[in-house]
């Protein structure tokens, strides 16, 4: 059974940095599931956009 995680961030940066340590780990993008939205941060008030992706990858209890 594979295990998915989903990456949602405010910063872009930071989206892209925790996507490639999870590739790293061994972890699949699935890049259809790439998404960019616009939300209001809730620590400032301020519309920005989101940026989410699902990677996924075989469980080790499989």
């Amino acid at each position: 059974m594979p295990d998915t995680v989903v990456v949602s961030e405010w910063d872009a940066e930071l989206f892209h940095q925790r996507v490639l340590e999870l590739e790293r780990e061994g972890y699949v993008a699935r890049r259809e599931s790439y998404r960019i939205t616009a939300e209001m941060n809730p620590e400032t008030g301020l519309v920005s956009h989101v940026h989410s992706m699902e990677l996924w990858r075989e469980s080790d209890a499989g």
